[in-house]
C-alpha cells in the first residue's frame, strides 16, 4: 500500500470520471437532419462563474492557501497522539484549506477542458503544480512521525473514538507491511516532479488543435479538411458510396499515421514516469501500483482477458452476422457502424434526448430521478463540441460544495443519447456519495464509478428494446445494445492489452518502437475480430489515437465494470426483489470500502468466475436474438 497522496495534484487524478472518448471506428450513427444547438429547456454551458468571477478571485485564494501552509510547522515533531493528528488530519485534508483547493482545481481543470489553448487556464494550471511541490515540501515529515510510532502505538492510537468512521482511509497507517519515504527522499521527489504528466498534456495538444487533419476531395469536387465530424456524416450517411467511405476511412487513419514515432514517444514517456512512480511507491510492477490505487487484487485483470478470448467467438459471431445483414462478402471499419435495420431516428434535439434518458431510468426510482433532473438543470453540462474543447465525454466532481460537473460534445446521434445516460450515472453516484459519506469517502474510484455509467446506459438500452414499436426498432436498438456491450467489453480488454504490452516492453528496459507498437495492434485487432473485419494497413497505427494509454491501467476498468453491470441491469429489468434498493444502497456508500465489498452489496463478486460467465452469457442472449431478426431479415 503507497503513501497517502496529498496535494491537489493527486487529489485530481483520484477523483475525476471520465468515459471512453468514442473513435470513429465501429459505432452506431444515424441519419443526418438538422437540430438545434441552442439552450432550450436544459442549460448547455457551464457557467464557471459559479467558482470564481474573475482570475484576480482565484488568485487570491491561491494567494491565501499558500499561506496556510505555513501551519504545517506547528505539527512538526508532535504527531505522537490522537489528538494532534486528528487536528493534523482535519487540516490538511478536511477543513477549509483543502476546500479551497478543490476550488482551485475545478476552476483550473474546467477551463482548460473548454479550452486546452487558452493561456489563462494553462498558467492557472502551472501554479496549482507549483503548489503541489510547496505542500509536499511542507508536509515531508510527516509519514516519518507517524512511522516513527511501533504498530502498536498506531494500533493504539488509531482506536481512539476521535477516529470512528475513517478506519478505511486511515488502512495504510496499520499496515505492517507498508515502508514509508523518509523525509529527504519525499523532498526529493517532490522536486523531481516537475514535468511529471506532461505527456498526456502533450497528447491533447498536438491531438486536439496541432495535429492537421489530412485532405479529401468530396464528391462534388471540392478539397476539405478530413474532421472528425465530416468523417462521422461520411460513413453515416447513405447518400456516399461505399467506395468514397472505405477513401475516407484510409484517409482519415493516416492523421496518425504521419505521426506515429511522435506518439510512441509520448507513451514511452508516459509509461517510464508510471513505471518510476511505482518504484518509488515500494511496487514492482506498475499495474502493482495502479491496482493498489482502488484496493484491488490484480486476479481481476487475469480474469477478464480469460473471459475475452472465452467470448471472442460470440463476438466474432456478431460480427459475422453484422456483415451478413448488410450483405457484405468483406466488412471493413467503417461498415461496423452501419445499422442493418432500416429504422432511423435521425438526430434528436439535446432537451428530446434528456427526456428520453429520464423516462429510461425511471426504473430506478423518484429518487434517483430528482437527482438526475437537479444535475441536468444545474448550469454544469457543457454540451456542444468547440474548438479546442475537450473530446468525448466526462463527469467531473472536485468539489462537494456544487453539483458534479458533466462536458458532451453532443451532435444529436443514438450514441450521444446513451452517452447522456452514462455521464450522469457517474454524476448521480458521486451526488450520492457526497449526501450520504464524509468527505474520506464521498468520491468513489474510477473502478466503481464505471458500474454506475454503464448501469445506466445498460437500463436505457433495455428501455427502448421493450418499447420498440417493430422489428426493425428492435433490431437498430439490439444493434447498439450490442455494439455499447462489445465495444466496452472486448475492445477495451484489447486496449487493455495493448497497453500492459507497453508497460512490460517499458519495465524490461526496452523502448517503445512505433512500428512494434503496430505489430502488436494488428496482432491484437486479428485476434479479437479474426477474419469478421477487414482492416486497412494504416489501422496498424490507431493505438496513436487512445487518450486512456495516458492515464495508466485505465482502460481495463470499462470491460469490468460492464460485466458487473449487466449483472445488476438484468436483476433491476427484471424486477427482482429488492434490486432497485440495493443498487441504490451502493450508489450511497461512495468509496467507504473496498471495492469488491462495495459491488457485494449490489449483488456482484467481481472475484467470481461465475461474475464473468453471467456477462457472457448476457451477451450470447444479445446475439442470440440478433441472429433471428437478422435472419428474419
Amino acid at each position: 500500500m503507497k503513501r497517502r497522496l496529498k496535494g491537489i495534484a493527486a487529489t485530481l487524478a483520484l477523483i475525476i470520471s471520465v468515459t471512453a472518448c468514442a473513435s470513429p471506428f465501429g459505432v452506431t450513427y444515424d441519419s443526418q437532419d438538422s437540430y438545434s444547438e441552442t439552450e432550450g429547456r436544459y442549460p448547455v454551458k457551464w457557467n464557471l462563474d459559479k467558482i470564481y468571477a474573475s482570475e484576480e478571485e482565484w488568485q487570491a485564494d491561491y494567494d491565501k492557501v499558500m499561506a496556510m501552509f505555513d501551519e504545517y510547522d506547528k505539527y512538526r515533531g508532535k504527531l505522537d497522539n490522537a489528538k494532534t493528528i486528528r487536528e493534523y488530519f482535519d487540516y490538511a485534508y478536511f477543513t477549509e484549506m483543502s476546500k479551497t483547493q478543490q476550488k482551485l482545481t475545478m476552476y483550473a481543470s474546467l477551463g482548460n477542458s473548454l479550452d486546452a489553448t487558452d493561456p489563462v487556464y494553462k498558467n492557472l494550471l502551472a501554479k496549482l503544480d507549483a503548489m503541489t511541490r510547496e505542500e509536499t515540501q511542507k508536509s515531508a515529515f510527516v509519514d516519518d512521525e507517524l512511522y516513527a510510532l511501533s504498530l502498536e502505538e498506531r494500533k493504539k492510537i488509531f482506536s481512539d473514538p476521535l477516529f470512528d468512521g475513517d478506519e478505511y482511509w486511515l488502512r495504510q497507517y496499520l499496515d505492517p507491511d507498508y515502508e514509508p519515504l523518509s523525509e529527504e527522499e519525499t523532498l526529493l521527489v517532490s522536486t523531481m516532479s516537475m514535468g511529471m504528466g506532461y505527456g498526456e498534456q502533450v497528447f491533447d495538444i498536438l491531438n486536439q488543435v496541432e495535429l492537421p487533419y489530412p485532405t479529401i476531395k468530396m464528391p462534388n469536387g471540392k478539397e476539405e479538411d478530413l474532421t472528425d465530424q465530416l468523417y462521422v456524416d461520411i460513413i453515416s450517411d447513405p447518400k456516399y458510396s461505399d467506395k468514397f467511405k472505405a477513401e475516407a476511412n484510409q484517409t482519415y487513419l493516416t492523421r496518425y499515421e504521419d505521426f506515429a514515432n511522435t506518439f510512441a514517444a509520448l507513451l514511452e514517456e508516459n509509461c517510464s514516469q508510471a513505471y518510476a512512480s511505482a518504484l518509488i511507491d515500494g511496487f514492482d510492477t506498475t499495474m502493482d501500483d495502479a491496482f493498489d490505487d482502488y484496493d484491488l487484487d490484480t486476479k481481476v485483470f487475469d480474469m477478464l482477458i480469460e473471459a475475452a478470448h472465452e467470448g471472442i467467438p460470440e463476438y466474432q459471431r456478431y460480427l459475422k452476422l453484422h456483415a451478413q445483414g448488410l450483405g457484405l462478402e468483406e466488412q471493413y471499419p467503417y461498415n461496423m457502424g452501419t445499422s442493418v435495420s432500416d429504422f432511423s431516428i435521425g438526430k434528436t434535439d439535446y432537451d428530446d434526448a434528456v427526456d428520453e434518458v429520464i423516462e429510461a431510468l425511471g426504473i430506478l426510482g423518484d429518487d434517483y430521478i430528482d437527482h438526475f433532473t437537479k444535475i441536468i438543470t444545474s448550469e454544469q453540462v457543457d454540451v456542444y463540441p468547440t474548438d479546442n474543447k475537450a473530446t468525448g465525454a466526462f463527469e467531473n466532481k472536485i468539489s462537494s460544495e456544487y453539483y458534479p460537473w458533466v462536458l458532451f460534445n453532443y451532435g444529436g446521434y443514438s450514441d450521444d443519447i446513451s452517452t447522456i445516460a452514462h455521464e450522469m450515472g457517474h454524476a448521480v453516484y458521486d451526488q450520492y456519495a457526497t449526501e450520504n459519506q464524509r468527505k474520506a469517502y464521498n468520491n468513489p474510484t474510477i473502478f466503481t464509478q464505471e458500474v454506475a455509467s454503464t448501469t445506466n446506459e445498460l437500463l436505457y438500452y433495455d428501455y427502448k428494446l421493450k418499447n420498440a414499436k417493430d422489428d426493425e426498432e428492435k433490431l437498430f436498438y439490439l444493434e447498439n445494445a450490442i455494439n455499447m456491450f462489445a465495444g466496452t467489453f472486448f475492445t477495451q480488454m484489447m486496449y487493455s492489452e495493448f497497453e500492459d504490452y507497453m508497460y512490460k516492453v517499458v519495465e524490461s528496459g526496452q523502448s517503445l518502437d512505433a512500428e512494434d507498437l503496430g505489430d502488436k495492434w494488428a496482432e491484437l485487432v486479428e485476434e479479437y475480430r479474426g477474419d469478421a473485419v477487414t482492416t486497412f494497413p494504416a489501422s496498424r497505427y490507431q493505438w496513436a489515437s487512445i487518450p486512456h494509454f495516458y492515464y495508466v491501467y485505465y482502460v481495463y476498468q470499462y470491460s469490468a465494470d460492464v460485466a458487473y453491470a449487466a449483472s445488476i441491469a438484468d436483476r433491476i429489468t427484471s424486477n427482482e426483489p429488492g434490486a432497485v434498493g440495493e443498487y441504490i444502497s451502493f450508489l450511497k456508500l461512495g468509496g467507504s470500502e473496498p471495492p469488491v465489498e462495495l459491488l457485494s452489496k449490489a449483488g456482484v463478486d467481481p472475484l467470481s468466475d461465475a461474475t464473468y460467465d453471467e456477462a457472457l452469457a448476457y451477451f450470447r442472449k444479445l446475439v442470440d436474438e440478433y441472429e433471428v431478426l437478422v435472419n428474419e431479415k
